[in-house]
């Protein structure tokens, strides 16, 4: 009984957590979209060059280390020991967040002369302050987590990005109606992330006082073993969840020099960098429906691990992999099919369609690697993850700049995919089969192509008849009436191609979210296997 009601209790705070996350990635990944139209192509440019630095720090401080600093507090075996290595990991991390701040305040201007955009230090100086705040924000997150209190980590989480947002777009509205410049209003923007982390820090230190009151001062564990626990495993879940955000990084340092040398002015490569970048949002939109599901059953996949329930484990692991393909191609195709309808609503422009639309295969590749890697990680494989991580990256930095210079800005999102593929393909090569395998794969593969491909052709029809009919002079509004009706369309279409095809079994299907209500509403279940 004792049992059944902590796992109650870890249950429903993994939902808890699950929406937080939710609403905090949507957001994060909405609001760039009215930045976009105040600011323009050039104010957008000039923050997302320092977005990613912001990224990695966010990592740190909401998901990577307060999951490693849970795992590893979860494994003590009283509170005077959990308090006592919560304190020795604050020191390490705290040592960490100093550097990493000091660095950027003395060497901000180096920094932006790497990026090949020297004015692009006072963006950086302001966004460094908050891995001074970092250690505090990780510490107690992961704190809460191991001892199953998740609200102070949930508020804490949504409350700092309504806030950020918030100051963004404030920021933004105020800089462009006063004729600010596109630099000094990407620093204000910047300046918004500490700021909004003194109120999380702020809730999460009401607990603190509450629940934790002191840390006592013993050492649990050796520096030497915590930190290298640190620095593999917390590395690990790092560097996936920036996977993204460390390919932008890249992107800053190389695309706009490749963009020059390809000939383009300063300010062209600024306003086509700009466009570029509009792929970002939409690929993390992208990302936070595709891997929604994987999210929900991953808690799941490590209990079975723990106990040892191999054939479930592979069950539920083949089941992730399978439901959460489905998902991202249908989700990546029907953006890319619909990019032009989809860039006219969101930016107002058609540029660089076939360039974001080669970007939005990112979705497809990055869920792949997260999956594949999650599954690694429940039966504590960690090695695979960080070596294909490495290679992808280290591919990434070599191919961007010269494929810019010769194709145009279309080669970095060419590097981006050509990057995670490697890295798919290097994960599915030395993953131990017996632990990651897809039921029927080659056939489930060869289906969920042919669906996507007939999904892709219909809207492709539908847009080059339908879509050229003008008959109301705000080109955004037509592209919402043209999305309302050829997203249910795509959808259908995807949907009853799988149930036809028997792409996923009566199980899978109960996985999938909104369709498992209709399936046996709809009288379906004898035309799935």
């Amino acid at each position: 009984m004792k049992n059944e009601n902590k796992l109650a209790i870890i249950m429903k705070g993994a939902m808890i957590l699950s929406i937080a996350s939710l609403i905090s990635k949507v957001l994060s990944a909405v609001y760039r979209v009215p930045f976009q139209n105040l600011v323009g192509n050039v104010g957008f440019y000039v923050f997302q060059q320092v977005y990613p630095i912001y990224g990695i720090g966010m990592v740190f401080a909401l998901s990577g280390m307060p999951m490693l600093i849970s795992q590893v507090i979860s494994e003590q075996d009283s509170i005077e020991q959990q308090k006592g290595l919560l304190r020795q990991i604050f020191i390490i991390l705290a040592v960490f967040g100093v550097v990493v701040f000091l660095v950027a305040q003395l060497k901000a201007t180096s920094i932006a002369a790497m990026m090949g955009d020297i004015r692009l230090d006072s963006l950086i100086r302001a966004v460094s302050w908050m891995f001074l705040m970092m250690p505090i924000l990780a510490c107690l997150r992961g704190y809460f987590q191991a001892t199953l209190v998740m609200k102070p980590t949930a508020y804490s989480q949504v409350i700092e990005q309504i806030i950020r947002v918030g100051l963004i777009i404030l920021a933004a509205y105020v800089g462009v109606h006063h004729g600010i410049d596109p630099y000094t209003i990407g620093t204000y923007a910047m300046i918004a992330t500490p700021l909004s982390e003194l109120f999380s820090v702020a809730i999460l230190v009401k607990y603190y006082v509450k629940d934790i009151k002191r840390l006592p001062k013993i050492k649990v564990l050796s520096y030497r073993v915590l930190f290298k626990r640190m620095v593999f495993e917390g590395g690990t879940i790092c560097l996936l969840s920036s996977l993204m955000v460390l390919m932008q990084l890249i992107d800053s340092f190389t695309v706009r020099k490749g963009l020059i040398m390809n000939g383009l002015s300063m300010l062209d490569s600024q306003v086509v960098k700009g466009i570029y970048d509009r792929g970002q949002p939409l690929v993390q939109l992208g990302l936070v429906i595709a891997t929604s599901f994987a999210s929900a059953i991953l808690p799941s996949l490590s209990l079975a691990y723990r106990k040892k329930k191999l054939k479930s484990f592979h069950h539920l692991a083949s089941e992730m992999l399978r439901v959460s393909m489905f998902l991202t191609v249908g989700v990546a195709v029907g953006m890319i099919s619909l990019m032009p309808l989809i860039n006219r609503l969101l930016f107002n422009s058609v540029q660089q369609n076939t360039t974001i639309s080669i970007f939005m295969i990112s979705v497809i590749l990055t869920t792949m690697i997260t999956i594949y890697s999650s599954i690694l990680q429940s039966a504590n494989h960690f090695k695979v993850t960080i070596i294909s991580i490495i290679i992808g990256l280290t591919v990434k930095l070599l191919i961007t700049q010269t494929m810019v210079i010769y194709m145009g800005i279309i080669g970095a999102s060419i590097s981006t995919v050509v990057s995670l593929l490697i890295m798919l393909m290097f994960t599915v090569k030395f993953a131990p089969k017996t632990i990651v395998n897809i039921e029927q794969k080659w056939l489930f593969m060869f289906k969920l192509a042919i669906m996507a491909i007939v999904m892709l052709v219909i809207e492709l029809v539908l847009m080059q008849f339908l879509g050229q009919y003008v008959f109301i002079r705000s080109r955004r509004l037509q592209a919402i009436i043209w999305l309302v009706l050829f997203i249910p369309v795509g959808a259908a279409v995807f949907g009853g191609l799988a149930i036809k095809m028997k792409l996923l079994t009566y199980q899978e299907w109960q996985s999938v979210p909104v369709i498992n209500k209709f399936i046996d509403k709809w009288g379906l279940k004898n035309e799935i296997r």
